[in-house]
């Protein structure tokens, strides 16, 4: 038997508990989520159509935000010892509060708590709206896809399991109604009926078990590694700082961007080099702040700038006979000291504009090495208040997006470079003639061309390259990945790097000197 699935938004009606009393935080929670979210949940339909799926879900929602600090209806351990003494053959009473056609729900949370990783998802969610209400989505559709495969193979009755709440309900209301009357063998009737639906589905909800606790591992393990991959995109993404957005429009971010890392293993490829590339650059940046701010030495002065003193001065104060003629040169100002020539890169900076080679040999690692620069290149250039433009180019310049200072949104950098593909062959002179068309309206710009491949350079274009660079104070820096430096590359470029892409420390190092 085949069923039939049926993805729709989460059900927000009929939300009476089936394993806990849900608090009323959680209650305002989940639906927040849910309403601005709009998450989807597989409900098995035709004669199956699980409705309880989005209660539990809201319990699964309780338990993850609360880290299992919770009111259950019946503890699970009662439940197991109710279950245990059954199984055996003893007769009990039913636990209260616990209702047999919820034992299946039950059976679903005592598998979970087991399995080995749900400590850690309670850690990993405890006081996150997003990660519990997401998580328990995660967990919800899992289940879901296990019911679904457990009824195609006829392992669970889920007819019974599903639907066995609402006869019970009815024999429950008839067999009342048959004691007012005093009907007595009506009530004997529906007693020994209700008896009977009752070591049925109590049957079932063993059976389901058996089911169930095989998968509880795998369902736990599996959330658990999505939800840190997803957030781990967020902090690369967002950063880890609290943000100015309203919280319901940074869920959505969320849940888009999970949605987005579910569906394309590109992305998430771009995000993982994204964050690696990330911390990289910032650890290069922190390093070079030690070294000066200057290029060059010209000559000498004299000051007590101890800093620039040359070697022979400080070495005065290493001795006890030169201590007190160090001492005067500082007092009077005497020390002979280092002058620089001051080529401060920070000053007079214009747009940074990247063409980025797609040509079809850029595909694979260069592709998705090239795109995760792009978006690092991005988050230096909104730092400092620099323009960005992003260019693609093989035979012809595409024109692929503008990043303002202060309108840098990373989702739609992300939907422009996931969304381009590969193709065609490289030229150079493409290139030269959009710099030259489109930078005259903005000098002193970085521009930094990406490229694995070769192309010849007309002698027309490397002048009007080079008068347009010298008219302008626009700087051209070729980065040519893993690949030896081709000469035409030199006609053009003020400077020129080859650099392996593997080595990550190496192509940061490249790129920061292609940016003034």
């Amino acid at each position: 038997m085949t069923s039939k699935t049926s993805t729709e938004f989460i059900r927000l009606t009929h939300n009476e508990p089936l394993t806990l009393a849900c608090s009323a935080l959680a209650d305002f929670l989940w639906e927040d989520f849910v309403r601005e979210a709009k998450p989807s949940v597989r409900y098995l339909i035709e004669t199956y159509n699980v409705k309880q799926l989005s209660r539990f879900g809201k319990e699964l929602f309780e338990r993850l935000y609360k880290a299992d600090d919770v009111n259950w209806l019946v503890s699970l351990e009662a439940y197991e010892e109710y279950f245990r003494k059954v199984c055996d053959g003893d007769k009990t009473a039913l636990p209260a509060g616990y209702k047999p056609e919820n034992g299946f729900w039950y059976a679903v949370m005592e598998d979970l708590s087991r399995a080995a990783a749900w400590p850690q998802l309670l850690h990993h969610c405890s006081g996150e709206q997003y990660n519990s209400a997401n998580n328990a989505v995660l967990l919800l559709n899992k289940l879901s896809e296990e019911i679904e495969r457990a009824i195609e193979e006829q392992t669970i009755n889920i007819d019974m399991l599903a639907h066995a709440g609402q006869k019970l309900e009815e024999l429950r209301q008839q067999f009342s109604e048959a004691q007012a009357r005093g009907d007595k063998a009506e009530a004997e009737r529906l007693r020994k009926e209700g008896k009977q639906l009752n070591q049925d589905l109590h049957d079932a909800v063993e059976q389901a078990k058996q089911v169930i606790q095989g998968s509880a591992d795998k369902i736990v393990d599996s959330t658990l590694a999505e939800s840190q991959e997803t957030n781990e995109a967020l902090s690369t993404i967002y950063g880890t700082s609290t943000g100015t957005k309203q919280r319901t429009l940074d869920i959505e971010k969320k849940k888009e961007l999970a949605q987005r890392l579910s569906n394309n293993t590109k992305l998430r490829q771009i995000i993982k080099k994204l964050g690696s590339l990330q911390r990289i650059w910032q650890e290069r940046k922190r390093a070079k702040r030690f070294k000066s701010d200057y290029e060059a030495i010209t000559g000498a002065e004299f000051s007590n700038n101890i800093i620039k003193a040359f070697p022979s001065e400080m070495a005065l104060a290493a001795t006890p006979q030169g201590r007190a003629l160090f001492a005067l040169k500082y007092s009077q100002k005497t020390l002979l000291t280092k002058d620089y020539t001051a080529h401060r890169k920070d000053l007079g900076k214009g747009p940074i504009i990247m063409y980025i080679d797609a040509s079809g040999s850029m595909s694979g690692d260069l592709e998705i090495w090239s795109k995760a620069i792009a978006l690092v290149i991005a988050e230096q250039a909104a730092k400092e208040n620099r323009k960005l433009y992003v260019n693609l180019f093989d035979t012809a310049v595409v024109e692929l997006f503008e990043a303002t200072p202060g309108n840098v949104d990373k989702m739609e950098i992300l939907e422009e470079l996931t969304g381009w593909t590969l193709g065609g062959g490289t030229s150079f002179n493409a290139v030269i003639n959009h710099a030259v068309a489109k930078g005259p309206k903005e000098p002193k710009a970085d521009i930094i061309l990406l490229t694995d491949g070769h192309a010849d350079v007309g002698e027309n274009f490397v002048k009007s390259i080079n008068n347009f660079k010298n008219n302008t104070g626009t700087q051209i820096s070729t980065v040519c990945l893993n690949m030896a430096i081709p000469e035409v590359c030199k006609l053009f470029s003020d400077e020129t790097f080859s650099v392996d892409i593997s080595k990550s420390v190496d192509t940061v190092d490249a790129i920061q000197k292609c940016i003034r």
